[in-house]
C-alpha cells in the first residue's frame, strides 16, 4: 500500500506538471500577432506633429502584459500595461520605426509588433475664381456668396517629386466625399460655395500607387461679403486706385467722375448679367454708359448729395451688394 500511494502522488504531480504544461502551451497557441493591433492618432500624421500609439486587443488583458517600446536600438518606453507611446514626428520623407514586444500575463514567450510612422505633408492653397479685386490689389481675392473656387493640393514628398509613384485624391466638402473630382492624379477641385455659409471647409486625402505616401489636409475658406469702394478718376491718370473715398468727402472741384470697385463680388466674366442701380438723394437715374462710373456736376454750391449704386446678379439671389457715398458740395 504505502508503495501504491507512492506511485499515485508520482503521477498526480506528473499530471498537474503535464496540465500546467499544456495550458501554458494552448496560452502559446491561442495568442497570435493578428491579436494585437495598433492604432495611430491621427491617422495620418503630418511632420513635428505629436503621435499617439496604441495596442488594443480583446484576446488578452495587455494592461497586465509586460511591454517594451524600441526605436532603433533605444528603449523609449518599457513596463507593465505600457500600451499607448506619444512622441513628435520627424521632418517629410522620414521615417519612425518602433518594435514592441508584448509578454502577456501568463505567457513565456513575447510577440512583437513593427510600427512604421512615415511623416506625410500635403499643401492646400485656393483661389476665388470670379471674385473681382481691382487693377494692382496686392491682396488676396477672397469669395463671396456663390463664388467659384478652385483648391489645389501639392504634395510634399521626395517620391513623387522624383516621379517615383503617382497619387489618388479623395476630396471632401464638409462631410460629403465629392466622388465626382476624387480619383487618380486629380490635385484639385472647383466647385462653387453655398450661398449661406461664412466659410467652406475642404478635406484631402492624398494615396500613392505604391503605398509610400499617404497624408490628409483640411482647410478653412472664409466667405466673405462683397462692398463697393469709391475712387475718384481723373481724365489725365485714369481712376487712382491709391485714393479711395471716405463715406463722407467733400468735393473741391466742379466735377467729380467716380469709379465703383465691387470688391470680392463674383462678378468677373459675367458682368453682363449684372444690373447697375444708381441713386442720387434716393431717387433712381439712368444707369451711366459705362455702368461703374458716375459724374457728378452740381449746379450750385452748398449742401450735399448722397450717391447710391446697387449691383444684383439678375439670375441669383445673394450675388448682390450696395455701396453709398455722401458728397458736400
Amino acid at each position: 500500500m504505502p508503495r501504491l500511494k507512492t506511485l499515485l502522488g508520482i503521477v498526480l504531480i506528473f499530471g498537474l506538471f503535464y496540465m500546467t504544461q499544456i495550458s501554458l502551451a494552448e496560452n502559446e497557441i491561442l495568442l497570435q500577432e493578428e491579436d494585437i493591433s495598433i492604432s495611430t492618432v491621427p491617422e495620418n500624421p503630418r511632420p513635428y506633429e505629436d503621435v499617439t500609439v496604441t495596442l488594443v486587443s480583446f484576446s488578452t488583458d495587455l494592461n497586465k502584459a509586460l511591454i517594451q517600446w524600441q526605436n532603433g536600438s533605444n528603449t523609449v518606453l518599457s513596463g507593465y500595461g505600457k500600451i499607448r507611446y506619444t512622441f513628435k514626428t520627424l521632418g517629410p520623407n522620414t521615417n519612425i520605426i518602433l518594435n514592441v514586444s508584448i509578454t502577456p500575463a501568463g505567457s513565456i514567450e513575447s510577440i512583437t509588433k513593427r510600427v512604421v510612422i512615415s511623416p506625410s505633408d500635403i499643401e492646400l492653397i485656393w483661389e476665388s475664381l470670379d471674385s473681382y479685386t481691382p487693377p494692382f490689389y496686392r491682396g488676396k481675392s477672397f469669395p463671396s456668396a456663390e463664388s467659384l473656387i478652385k483648391v489645389v493640393a501639392i504634395p510634399n514628398t521626395n517620391t513623387i517629386k522624383q516621379g517615383k509613384g503617382s497619387i489618388a485624391y479623395k476630396w471632401k466638402e464638409g462631410d460629403n466625399s465629392v466622388l465626382s473630382a476624387s480619383g487618380y492624379n486629380k490635385d484639385s477641385y472647383v466647385f462653387r460655395n453655398s450661398e449661406l455659409n461664412n466659410e467652406e471647409q475642404i478635406t484631402v486625402t492624398a494615396e500613392s500607387v505604391d503605398g509610400q505616401y499617404n497624408a490628409t489636409n483640411t482647410i478653412n475658406i472664409p466667405i466673405i461679403s462683397p462692398k463697393v469702394v469709391f475712387y475718384k478718376k481723373s481724365p489725365t491718370e485714369g481712376v487712382l486706385y491709391n485714393q479711395a473715398y471716405t463715406n463722407e468727402t467733400f468735393m473741391a472741384d466742379d466735377e467729380i467722375t467716380l469709379s465703383a470697385v465691387p470688391y470680392f463680388l463674383a462678378i468677373k466674366g459675367k458682368e453682363d448679367i449684372f444690373s447697375y442701380t444708381w441713386k442720387i438723394n434716393g431717387k433712381e437715374i439712368e444707369t451711366p454708359t459705362k455702368k461703374t462710373e458716375l459724374t457728378i456736376r452740381p449746379a450750385s454750391r452748398g449742401g450735399y448729395a448722397t450717391i447710391d449704386l446697387t449691383l444684383e446678379n439678375l439670375n441669383t439671389l445673394y450675388q448682390k451688394v450696395s455701396g453709398k457715398i455722401k458728397l458736400n458740395l
